[in-house]
């Protein structure tokens, strides 16, 4: 069952309730609701209170012809079918008010099936615009994101590192070292030290830049704060302040072999 509303406007009870029937009768499960008013203003009040999918309206009516329906509002969210008995109105119906179609009385069950296919159509498409326009704009929003992290590390040598509670904003420049724990990660810089909730390897990712290199296992260094090698020791000095502070990390045989080779 769709959950479409109805409203039909017309001043006749036996007009509204005939039209009801031939309704429910040619697709009962078509409609959720059908309410019914018998004027213009009735019906503008029943359209703000229950927001009908379709209104089925009546062009000749005594207080007001269905045409000022739509006087009372400055955006149409509904589709409209006039019913009429007069074809004086037909083109008027069609050409001023582009309306969904209109249905002349006696209401044809042929003819109403058309036009409700017609409105079932209508309605696929535009539920199949909005959601790609709502995938298209998820897409961009995604791809400008991506983008502009990638600027900022690129052209101002800045990464961003969320965590449960806040984002890291660092420059890559002042990071010495990062050492591996489990399925955490402290990251060394000049003047602070930062766990954070990532692998090793996925900050070496995010990071992904030359001058750092893998010593062992558990170290990623920057290069450009090391002091010297220890060749004896297989141990890489750091120098970790502009104060002479150092630290020296353990390297294993492949990453000393690199090292010697870089700087000989």
């Amino acid at each position: 069952m769709n959950n479409y509303k109805a409203l039909i406007i017309d001043d006749e009870h036996f007009a509204q309730q005939g039209l009801k029937k031939v309704i429910q009768h040619a697709l009962p499960d078509f409609f959720v609701s059908i309410d019914t008013a018998s004027s213009v203003k009735e019906g503008v009040e029943k359209i703000k209170e229950n927001k009908p999918d379709i209104v089925f309206l009546d062009i000749q009516m005594p207080e007001e012809f269905g045409f000022k329906l739509f006087d009372y509002f400055n955006d149409i969210s509904f589709d409209v079918i006039f019913t009429t008995a007069h074809s004086d109105y037909i083109l008027q119906a069609v050409n001023q008010w582009g309306c969904l179609g209109y249905l002349m009385k006696p209401i044809s069950i042929s003819d109403l099936k058309i036009l409700l296919q017609r409105f079932e159509e209508r309605q696929n498409d535009i539920n199949r615009s909005n959601k790609i326009e709502i995938i298209k704009e998820d897409s961009e929003e995604e791809v400008d994101t991506e983008n502009l992290k990638e600027i900022f590390k690129n052209e101002h040598g800045i990464i961003f590192i969320p965590s449960i509670t806040e984002v890291l904003v660092l420059k890559i420049n002042e990071i010495i070292y990062c050492k591996a724990d489990d399925s955490y990660c402290t990251i060394y810089t000049k003047d602070d030290v930062f766990m954070i909730t990532k692998t090793l390897k996925e900050v070496e990712n995010l990071i992904n830049q030359t001058n750092f290199f893998r010593v062992n296992r558990s170290y990623l260094v920057n290069i450009n704060f090391a002091k010297k090698i220890d060749k004896r020791n297989n141990q890489l000095i750091l120098n970790c302040s502009p104060k002479g502070g150092e630290i020296n990390l353990p390297v294993t045989s492949l990453g000393y072999k690199i090292l010697s080779n870089v700087v000989s």
